[in-house]
């Protein structure tokens, strides 16, 4: 899975700090421990996982690795980035990889529009998965999806009310494996509609893409094309 990658301008104003981006605990789920991803990671161990992702920016793969080794993480007031990593215990290879961010830099060029303040808002309440990907070895394992449900659980618990993703419209079996991880699947080129208090926005797909998304809080509803409840009784 890959989206395109519009957000980079989060990447150049935000501070960088010695630490990772997730304080979230590492889980075992059978012979694998789910982690964060440290500075201390092997980044090509990071780059092969993310080779066979599809994004649409070229340049995304090595933004992410140069994230993981400088311990960058966003400010506060924009939300929380992860990059997760899945390691064969006890002290396997990485076999698999899930990276999530919200969407700062589409929320930045809606800012003249919407209000900084509103924008801050969204970002602390909506999250795009970017990519998920497993090593070969590791296929047919659940580990992809066990990915998957770590950053959902873990931005649940955030207060996140959504999760956000795109498919490529040219691998349709991916549709069916993402609806398993309860996401709703858009057609190809349809703009995913997110209804606020103060009216409905549309976030736009190319042509080529599929847009993904998940309701994670209970006021929180998806229903032909438009997600509903965004914000409710949220205020800055």
């Amino acid at each position: 899975m890959g989206r395109a990658s519009r957000r980079r301008a989060e990447r150049r104003s935000a501070p960088r700090e010695p630490r990772p981006d997730s304080a979230e605990a590492p889980q075992v789920h059978g012979r694998h421990l789910i982690r964060p991803a440290t500075p201390d990671d092997d980044p090509e161990a990071v780059r092969a996982l993310l080779e066979p992702v599809d994004f649409l920016d070229d340049a995304m793969p090595e933004e992410i690795i140069d994230r993981m080794r400088t311990g960058w993480r966003l400010p506060p007031q924009f939300g929380t980035a992860t990059l997760l990593l899945a390691q064969e215990q006890p002290d396997g290879p990485v076999v698999g990889l899930a990276h999530a961010i919200p969407p700062v830099q589409w929320l930045m060029e809606m800012q003249a529009g919407l209000g900084r303040p509103l924008c801050l808002l969204l970002s602390r309440a909506l999250v795009e998965l970017e990519a998920v990907s497993v090593a070969d070895s590791a296929r047919g394992q659940g580990l992809g999806h066990q990915l998957v449900d770590h950053l959902v659980r873990s931005y649940t618990r955030q207060g996140y009310q959504a999760m956000l993703g795109g498919i490529h419209a040219h691998k349709p079996h991916l549709a069916p494996y993402y609806e398993v991880d309860g996401f709703h699947v858009l057609a190809s080129g349809a703009p995913l509609v997110l209804q606020l208090p103060i009216g409905r926005i549309q976030w736009p797909a190319d042509a080529s893409m599929r847009h993904l998304a998940r309701p994670l809080a209970s006021q929180v509803s998806y229903r032909a094309g438009v997600l509903n409840g965004l914000l409710a009784g949220r205020s800055s």
